[in-house]
C-alpha cells in the first residue's frame, strides 16, 4: 500500500482536477484522519479513460472531468471510498473471482460504512441496506447466487440493473428491509412486477452509461463506480511472497491510521467492527510490539517546525517531538514451561525497539510471587534476561507489587505462556501479553500477541 504523494499531471484541465483532489485529501487529513492517513500513501495519476476513480493500492487514477466537476464534499466521499477499499484489503484478495462482480460486492460494503460515517457520496452510488454488516466475500456469494439462480425474466433484468449501476443516492435499492440471510430473490424485490419494470428501464440507462464511460466521458445521472483494481503484487498468483509483503504493508498502514484517528477522537462508526470481520493478514509479532509501544508513548507536538511529511503536499500540521515512555514494566513468567529460546528472541527485539524511546524498563521476574526486579535504561541495551524461579504461575502478585512498590508504568508487557487462570483485577495501564505458546486461552483483559503462529513454528 506504499505510494508517493501526487505527481505532476500535464495539462491545465488535469492540473485543476488534481488540485481539487489535493484539497479533498487535505480535508480528509484534518476531518477524517483515518481516511486521510491512507490517502496520503497514494500517487495521483490522471486517467481520462476511467469512469471516475480507481486505485490498486499504489496509485489513485482519476478522470479529470469527474474530479473537476464534483462538489468538494462529494469528491471527499469518493476519495474515502477508494481508501476504504484498500483498508479492507479488496485490492489483494479478489483471487479468481470475477472482477466486475467483486467490485460490485465491495462497493456495497464500502458505501454502507461511508454513509454511517456521514460522508457525502457522488450520485448513483451502490447501496443496499440488506447487505449491512456483511463482508465483501459474503456479498459476492449473495450476488453470485442471485445472478446464477434467477428463473424468470424480471429477476434477470433486476440483476442487470444492479450491475449496470442503478442504486445509491436518490434511488438506492432498499432491499425491502429484509435481513441479509433472506433469499436472494427477496433482496431485489423479484416478486414485485414494479421492481422488474424499473429494472428493465435502468438496464437500458446503465448500458448507455457504460458506453459513455468507454469514451472517457461522464454525464449527469451516471452512477459512481469507484473501481478497485488488483494490487501489482497480487496479479501473479505464483508470487506468494510479494503478496504477503503487500498484505502486511496494508495491515501496518491501517493500524497506524486507526491510531492517528483514535488520538484525534475520530474513529469512524462501524469501521472497527468491520475491520475485525473482514479478512486481515496476520502481522508479525515484532510489528505488533512496536505498534503497542508507540500507542502508549506520550508525544509532544509543536507548530514551530511544521511536519515535513505533509508540507510538500501543502498540508501544514505540527511536528512531533521525540516519543517518550516514562516507564515500561516487563513481567517475565519464570515457570518451568516458559520457552527460553523465545525469551531470548523477544529480548533482542525489545532492546531494538526501546532504543527509540526515552524510558526506564522495570523487569519483574515471577512465578507464584515476584522473585526479583531490575531496571534498565537506554544505555543498558541490549537487554539480556535470565529467568529466576520456577514451578507454578500466579499473575496476581505482579500487579500487586507494582501498586505497592511503583513506579506507575505507562504500560505492562507480560512475557508468558498464559498457562495460568489466576489473574489480577484489570489494571489502569495497558497490558500486552507476549505469549510463547500457540493458541492460548484469551486472558480477561489486555491484548495478546503470539510469538508462535498456528503452524507451531517460531517466527524467524
Amino acid at each position: 500500500m506504499a505510494g508517493d504523494a501526487s505527481s505532476p499531471v500535464p495539462g491545465g484541465f488535469a492540473q485543476e482536477a488534481a488540485a481539487a483532489l489535493v484539497r479533498a485529501r487535505a480535508a480528509l487529513v484534518m476531518e477524517h484522519p483515518f481516511f486521510g492517513s491512507l490517502a496520503l500513501r497514494l500517487r495521483f495519476c490522471a486517467d481520462p479513460a476511467c469512469a471516475d476513480l480507481w486505485t490498486d493500492g499504489r496509485t489513485l487514477g482519476f478522470n479529470p472531468a469527474f474530479a473537476r466537476a464534483m462538489p468538494p464534499r462529494a469528491l471527499e466521499g469518493a476519495l474515502a471510498h477508494e481508501v476504504l477499499h484498500l483498508a479492507l484489503g479488496h485490492h489483494l484478495r479478489r483471487k479468481n473471482r470475477e472482477e466486475k462482480l467483486w467490485n460490485r460486492a465491495c462497493d456495497f460494503v464500502v458505501n454502507h460504512v461511508l454513509q454511517e460515517s456521514g460522508f457525502t457520496l457522488p450520485g448513483g452510488f451502490a447501496h443496499n441496506p440488506a447487505y449491512a454488516g456483511l463482508t465483501a466475500d459474503e456479498v459476492y456469494e449473495a450476488l453470485t447466487a442471485l445472478r446464477e439462480g434467477p428463473t424468470n425474466h424480471g429477476a434477470r433484468k433486476s440483476f442487470a440493473a444492479q450491475e449496470a449501476g442503478e442504486s445509491g443516492g436518490v434511488g438506492a435499492q432498499q432491499g425491502g428491509g429484509r435481513s441479509p440471510g433472506s433469499a436472494a430473490n427477496a433482496r431485489f424485490g423479484r416478486d414485485d412486477p414494479r421492481q422488474s419494470r424499473k429494472g428493465e428501464k435502468s438496464e437500458a440507462a446503465g448500458n448507455r452509461a457504460v458506453a459513455r464511460r468507454g469514451a472517457g466521458n461522464r454525464e449527469s445521472g451516471e452512477s459512481f463506480a469507484g473501481e478497485v483494481r488488483d494490487h501489482p503484487d497480487a496479479r501473479d498468483p505464483r508470487d506468494e511472497a510479494a503478496r504477503r509483503e503487500a498484505e502486511q504493508s496494508v495491515d501496518i498502514a491501517v493500524s497506524q491510521a486507526l491510531q492517528r484517528a483514535a488520538h484525534m477522537g475520530s474513529v469512524p462508526a462501524g469501521l472497527t467492527r468491520l475491520l475485525g470481520r473482514e479478512w486481515r493478514p496476520q502481522l508479525d509479532w515484532r510489528a505488533l510490539l512496536r505498534q503497542f509501544l508507540e500507542e502508549c508513548a506520550r508525544s509532544d507536538y509543536t507548530w514551530i517546525t511544521p511536519n515535513r511529511r505533509y508540507v510538500y503536499q501543502n498540508i501544514y500540521l505540527p511536528s512531533r517531538r521525540e516519543s517518550c515512555l516514562e516507564n515500561v514494566a516487563l513481567a517475565v513468567d519464570c515457570s518451568g514451561s516458559v520457552d527460553e529460546k523465545a525469551l531470548g528472541m523477544f529480548c533482542a527485539e525489545l532492546s531494538t525497539v526501546l532504543e527509540a524511546f526515552d524510558t526506564t524498563l522495570t523487569v519483574l521476574f515471577h512465578d507464584t510471587k515476584v522473585q526479583k526486579t531490575c531496571t534498565f535504561t537506554r544505555t543498558d541495551m541490549p537487554v539480556r534476561l535470565s529467568p529466576v524461579g520456577g514451578g507454578g504461575t500466579d499473575f496476581r502478585p505482579v500487579c500487586r507489587h507494582i501498586a505497592e512498590e511503583g513506579p506507575h508504568p505507562a504500560c505492562l508487557i507480560w512475557f508468558t505462556d498464559l498457562e495460568c487462570t489466576r489473574y489480577p483485577e484489570e489494571p489502569e495501564y495497558p497490558v500486552l501479553w507476549m505469549c510463547s505458546a500457540p493458541d492460548p486461552q484469551p486472558p480477561p483483559f489486555g491484548r495478546v500477541v503470539s510469538l508462535v503462529p498456528r503452524s507451531g513454528e517460531m517466527f524467524s
